[in-house]
């Protein structure tokens, strides 16, 4: 995209020079992923030819395409035509055009460019061809196509590249032809340090130093050159330079050119503000450039500057790395230590900068940004420029300045950016100076710009900066609340600093009565401030500059009590569609007031929440209320589950079926709930806990429905709170539906962390509630179905047969037979624990009937798994290999929970009958599928699956008992049952399993 504006405003535009992006009438586009980008770059450089599919294919992967590309391609253009529009890739027969107009990408505007300056230099006008390479130059935004993946981007991205090198050449030449000034000869300098093994820039540099009048430099470019060539190369300056050496020894009047004038781009060349500074500006003419003057402007250094040891580093090779001018940028919340970075940085410097260092905050003392033309004007004073010498705009003022450093070696810290706007006019124009800038703004679209993203302090750098200004004594006399006070804190410098602080003007004081202070979110912020220093100052600077559409959802996304957002749940909270939501979301993070979490996730630093908290203004809309917000949030999460629970549960009176009650099934349910069991808890209990809450039949359900879909394991404790504040919420509005659900999240987590006698209880008492008040069918079920789970797990399986077989008849009687066909397998694993293996078979035969009228291989994978466990127990070994690779066949892959514990038992059998390495490759692969499925108990089981088939195996005894004593590590902090085999398998060093509790901690009798 050209800066200078001469691109069409309207349209549909592209860049490639530099990362690819795309703009429609002035909007830019969200282009999607870096493979449906490489596609897209395929199309754009073929623009307006028709691409058949195989080369696609070709471009994207080479030779180690996916399994079906064709698919993956007609994806990636589907995608882009919701993007694009009309203008979109059209489909031909066996592959894609791209129709494009006349100067819609860039490297089409840069061919125009060329072919401009071609003719121009050809008419002998070498000022305006100089001026017309340089608009193409700056058509280069950065690496081209940076971070495309593929062997068309690769090659594409080296030609590009060498491309802007061969241009540069010429653009240079074209200067030296119209006449050099000082300023080219030190680009020259700088080039040739960038590619010194390029002959004609030192030919162009000799060239340049000659006409300037300094013919022994010119002669010593020469011999540099020799030397480089013959000691990297082992061959000598090569005709070129040796002829012009000849010809300036011999004082060749031909070499001499006309002297430049004081304004070689005429009026009639392109306006740009990249073209050639040969130029003088307006006021350089009326009043001469001041002898060098040495600045030293930046801050001092903080004496217990703490950490950062990484970032320094980083910081210190981007300003001194050789060639262009380098351009580093620091980002980062309000407090976490920008400023005191930076500072720090340009002092180990100063040796590298002989000619000084400029120094600017860039928000001005009233609070507003400093403008672009005061700043220049600063920094020229600073320099030695009289008022009466500054020229009068903006663009001649940063002109004068870039001369002024030109052949100079001085470092500029700006700090406190607003934008990249108020910083390109601050920035040098040659090699040899840099640039090092603080902004809360990620300021990636700088020129030759290396950004580092500053997070909080790890802990121990935190704890650092606290015992270099309190003292290692008293710190060490309250280690753990240091800790805690610095966890408070969340890390955030400013907030350790201004903690110091406190404590160093009070050495009275002890930690734990700072530690108080700090224990209330709502008075945290209050206690951060010490003199001039405060948190929340530095927080309200970065809301002061959103707009009032980010300014709303700053606030409201600090609403739900969750430790971070997905996409969809910002969309919900906002109550905007979700790209318009997530793109506000994105420029939150931009401006560092929301930071971004792995995979696709939104989340606060604690601090700048709890200031969020503190700015609801008054009149707030009544859809931007706590009740309204947390509404539409569990209202989307309670769609979510009900999609992952499938169309049958969706159609049933209450949204989750038997099949759903088994838990942990299809591979959408898992993917919906890992990882996010914090968040629904959190959200649960917060919305349970309001005076009123709109829709506490949506809450009850979701938490019932996240129940059923996942194996809790270490859930139990967030879920198990919320669901008590859940049971209190019904019981207080007279709800029984909502009751008797929360009672059956209770009874089923109680029964995961082996609390039989408390789980019997909840229970007991959901089915008698059910039965009294002729509650929905399905809650009676999965009441039944529950008890007897129950039932098997504390070892009476004729109870658990008689709640299996009501839980039966119940499903039978709604009509649900995929529901029916689930019950009737876990009927089977009770009459397997009674020993009446027939009972069990024919139940299970029953359940594989119902499966293939039904057409539901999820189901029949199960039923055929059943039957392999079964024909285990009877010593059937080989009929329990087809069962379960029978069952594998037809799960599907991304349902890796119940393809790892069907591995499982693939595992056991095929140790059964003494094939050892079956057995070890079949628990390696649940070992890895169920961990990448995030099941945590299933990992266990795997791990010590592993460990008892590599002791079978004659493998090494320290890798078995690694493997054990990893699964014993897994299933001892979770409570499983299992964990007690594998201690005496390892050895008593192991601490015993925990003792199983009647009442758990998170949940008081």
């Amino acid at each position: 995209m050209r800066a200078e504006g001469d691109w069409p405003v309207g349209g549909l535009r592209f860049t490639v020079l530099g990362p690819l992006r795309g703009w429609r009438d002035g909007g830019e586009l969200v282009l999607g992923s870096p493979q449906q980008r490489s596609l897209l770059l395929a199309l754009l450089l073929r623009a307006n030819h028709p691409v058949s599919t195989g080369q696609l294919v070709d471009d994207l992967w080479g030779d180690d395409p996916p399994a079906k590309p064709s698919a993956v391609i007609r994806t990636y253009v589907h995608r882009l035509r919701r993007v694009l529009g009309p203008a979109a890739p059209t489909t031909l027969s066996g592959g894609y055009l791209f129709a494009l107009d006349a100067g819609g990408l860039d490297t089409h505007r840069v061919e125009e460019l060329l072919g401009e300056a071609r003719g121009l230099r050809a008419g002998g006008q070498h000022a305006r061809a100089a001026a017309v390479l340089r608009s193409a130059l700056a058509l280069w935004r950065g690496e081209p196509m940076t971070g495309l993946p593929g062997p068309y981007a690769e090659r594409q991205r080296g030609e590009w590249a060498e491309r802007r090198v061969t241009v540069l050449e010429s653009c240079l030449e074209a200067e030296v032809e119209a006449g050099p000034s000082g300023e080219a000869v030190a680009e020259l300098a700088a080039v040739v340090a960038e590619y010194p093994l390029r002959e004609r820039f030192s030919e162009l540099l000799m060239l340049a130093l000659y006409r300037t009048g300094r013919q022994a430099e010119a002669l010593g470019v020469y011999h540099a050159a020799d030397r480089r060539l013959r000691a990297q190369l082992g061959v000598s300056a090569g005709p070129g330079l040796r002829e012009l050496q000849r010809r300036i020894l011999v004082a060749d009047a031909a070499l001499v050119a006309p002297a430049p004038t004081s304004a070689s781009t005429p009026a009639s060349a392109p306006a740009s503000a990249s073209a050639p500074t040969t130029a003088r500006p307006a006021a350089a003419a009326r009043a001469p450039y001041p002898a060098a003057v040495r600045p030293t402007q930046v801050p001092a250094d903080l004496a217990d500057f703490t950490g950062r040891e990484a970032q320094t580093e980083a910081l210190r090779a981007v300003l001194l790395s050789p060639g262009t001018m380098p351009v580093a940028t620091v980002s980062g919340l309000g407090g976490v230590g920008k400023t005191a970075l930076a500072v720090h940085v340009a002092h180990t410097l100063a040796a590298d900068f002989p000619d000084g260092q400029l120094y600017l905050d860039l928000h001005g003392a009233d609070g507003r940004p400093t403008r672009p033309e005061e700043a220049v004007g600063a920094f020229l004073r600073s320099l030695g420029v009289p008022a009466e010498g500054l020229a009068p705009g903006l663009a001649e003022r940063s002109a004068q300045f870039r001369s002024l450093l030109s052949g100079r070696r001085v470092l500029v810290v700006l700090d406190n950016a607003r934008d990249a706007e108020q910083i390109r006019p601050l920035l040098p124009g040659r090699a040899g100076c840099a640039v090092l800038v603080t902004s809360r703004a990620r300021l990636g679209s700088l020129p030759n710009a290396h950004v580092v993203e500053l997070t909080a302090f790890a802990p121990q750098e935190a704890l650092g900066l606290l015992e270099r200004v309190v003292g290692g004594q008293r710190l060490r006399a309250e280690a753990d609340t240091a800790g805690e006070l610095v966890r408070l804190c969340g890390h955030l410098p400013l907030a350790v600093r201004i903690l110091a602080a406190r404590l160093a003007c009070r050495p009275g004081w002890s930690m734990a009565r700072l530690l108080d202070k700090l224990a209330g979110d709502r008075r945290r912020l209050d206690v951060l401030r010490a003199g001039d220093l405060a948190v929340e100052s530095a927080f309200r600077f970065g809301y002061d500059q959103l707009t009032p559409e980010q300014a709303r959802a700053f606030r409201l996304l600090a609403v739900p009590e969750v430790p971070d957002l997905s996409p969809g749940a910002v969309a919900a909270v906002l109550g905007l569609p979700e790209r318009e939501a997530e793109e506000l979301a994105e420029s939150l993070v931009d401006c560092s007031m929301l930071e971004t979490a792995p995979p696709d996730r939104y989340r606060y630093h604690d601090l700048l929440r709890a200031f969020a908290l503190q700015l609801a203004p008054e009149g707030e809309a009544e859809g931007d209320r706590p009740a309204a917000v947390l509404t539409r949030l569990v209202a989307r999460h309670h769609g979510e589950t009900v999609a992952a629970l499938g169309p049958a549960a969706a159609r049933a009176a209450l949204p989750f079926t038997g099949a759903a009650a088994r838990g942990g099934g299809c591979g959408t349910a898992a993917a919906h709930g890992r990882g996010d069991y914090r968040g629904i808890g959190a959200l649960v209990g917060q919305y349970a806990a309001l005076p009123e809450p709109p829709r506490l039949d949506l809450a009850a359900e979701l938490l019932l429905g996240y129940v059923l879909l996942c194996e809790t394991g270490q859930a139990a404790r967030p879920l198990g709170h919320a669901a008590k504040v859940l049971l209190h919420a019904a019981v207080r509005a007279g709800d029984r539906t909502g009751e008797v659900r929360a009672r059956l999240v209770l009874g089923r987590l109680l029964t995961e962390v082996g609390s039989e006698p408390a789980a019997l209880a909840e229970l007991l008492r959901a089915r008698d509630l059910c039965t009294a008040h002729d509650l929905p069918g399905p809650l009676l079920a999965l009441a039944h179905a529950s008890l007897a789970a129950l039932f098997a797990q504390v070892g009476r399986p004729g109870d658990a047969v008689d709640g299996f077989t009501a839980a039966i008849s119940v499903w039978d009687r709604l009509g649900d037979r995929r529901s029916v066909a689930a019950e009737l397998l876990d009927l089977a694993g009770a009459f397997t624990g009674l020993g009446r293996s027939e009972a069990a078979v024919r139940v299970v035969d029953q359940s594989l009937l119902i499966c293939h009228e039904l057409a539901d291989h999820e189901l029949q994978a199960l039923a055929l798994d059943s039957l392999g466990a079964i024909a285990h127990d009877r010593g059937e070994y080989e009929q329990a290999l087809r069962h379960h690779r029978n069952a594998l066949a037809l799960l599907r892959p991304d349902d890796r929970r119940r393809t790892g514990r069907t591995l499982l038992r693939l595992a056991e059998s095929l140790r059964a009958v003494g094939r050892g390495e079956e057995a070890v490759a079949a628990a390696e692969r649940a070992v890895e599928v169920l961990t990448l499925d995030g099941d945590r108990r299933g990992r266990g089981l795997a791990l010590a699956a592993l460990g008892d088939a590599l002791a079978d195996h004659d493998a090494t005894e320290d890798a078995a008992r690694a493997h054990r004593s990893e699964a014993y590590d897994i299933l001892a902090s979770i409570g499983s049952p299992e964990a007690a085999r594998l201690r005496e398998l390892i050895g008593p060093a192991r601490p015993a399993v925990r003792p199983r509790r009647q009442w758990p901690s998170w949940l008081p009798a």
